[in-house]
């Protein structure tokens, strides 16, 4: 049923780039006149979903930017030169062009001339695909220091939204596109390489996809650039579903039981998701890193962004247990299990 590959590289570190610009979802609600249109208070993403701001990058700056901004960042703090980078995977659902791929483009802006480049999308799942991809480039020996990157900007898509709300004064209208506004800018990058012990880095990695249910959340129907449309009940329902029944399979598999996660990193779209993975994993809210609040839903940017705000908050150590949690529409879900020994 499950994709299970054990895992074969570590991550040596993160960089992030995040606009000075925020960006508070009340004043977004006020932006369509959410009380009289739709009956529906500003505050309402704040009480109902816990965000209360997102982030958004200028209006020239590309997706290769924000990358090619964390990617520098993961390279000083590995220590590393951009000629030592065997391969670069940009996973980010915002792309410079549908031609050329934007890993190329970050290739050029970081000179990384003796690395293979190439995009995967999976909604916001790519990044999780990225990593996965990267290990098994790293156990084949193809690879010996791999860059997985993304720069997103979902306040683009948040603003399609806005402008369809404003001609509507449909409540399933805004319950469809209430996703969309959540979407914030960021951009993030790892650098893997080779375990340096066998008992720690990336311990192992399960997935899964599930095209039956590939119609819950569509943006750019048709290569339009159109609001994303999104039932989210429904998308959450079988996200908590599906995730439960692969978590205890995949613990198994780790040998590792609930009390021995140090950290639960997971993809945030809202806090009802936090309370859903805390209960059937049985852990507790305060190992769950929380961007969300202030970030909005980074879309692939979320886990790695969360990791490096671990690492940078010396909130982890040496021989923590990270329990890494990803899903993307589509639907998409991945867990993996990562013993820390990064910088």
């Amino acid at each position: 049923m499950y994709m299970y590959t054990q895992g074969h590289s570590r991550l040596i570190s993160t960089g992030v780039y995040l606009p000075e610009e925020r960006v508070r979802m009340r004043d977004i609600m006020q932006q369509f006149d959410s009380e009289n249109r739709f009956g529906i208070p500003t505050n309402w993403f704040e009480k109902a979903m816990g965000i209360c701001e997102r982030r958004v990058a200028p209006a020239d700056t590309l997706p290769s930017d924000m990358a090619t901004c964390a990617a520098k960042e993961a390279l000083d703090l590995a220590g590393l030169t951009t000629a030592e980078l065997d391969a670069i995977i940009y996973t980010g659902l915002a792309r410079d062009h549908l031609e050329p791929a934007t890993a190329h483009i970050v290739q050029r802006k970081l000179g990384a001339e003796n690395a293979v480049a190439f995009d995967i999308t999976n909604a916001c799942h790519g990044f999780m695909n990225g990593v996965h991809l990267m290990d098994a480039l790293i156990a084949t020996g193809q690879v010996r220091r791999g860059l997985v990157v993304t720069g997103e900007q979902g306040s683009r898509m948040g603003q399609l939204a806005i402008e369809e709300l404003r001609v509507t004064t449909s409540r399933e209208t805004f319950t469809k596109l209430a996703a969309g506004l959540t979407l914030g800018d960021a951009g993030a990058a790892l650098i893997m390489g080779p375990k340096i012990d066998p008992d720690t880095g990336f311990m192992g990695f399960m997935l899964q996809s599930y095209g039956e249910i590939s119609g819950l959340c569509v943006y750019g129907r048709h290569g339009q650039e159109n609001a994303m449309c999104t039932d989210m009940p429904t998308l959450v329902m079988h996200n908590e579903r599906l995730h439960s029944a692969m978590f205890r399979e995949f613990m198994n598999r780790l040998g590792w039981l609930s009390r021995d996660i140090a950290r639960f990193i997971h993809h945030q779209v809202g806090i009802r998701i936090f309370r859903q993975h805390a209960s059937y994993a049985g852990i507790s809210l305060d190992i769950m890193p929380n961007t969300l609040t202030r970030f909005g839903n980074m879309i692939t940017a979320n886990i790695p962004i969360n990791l490096y705000n671990l690492a940078k908050n010396k909130e982890v150590a040496p021989g923590h247990k990270l329990f890494l949690s990803g899903s993307g529409s589509g639907l998409a879900i991945s867990q993996a299990g990562l013993i820390w020994d990064a910088a």
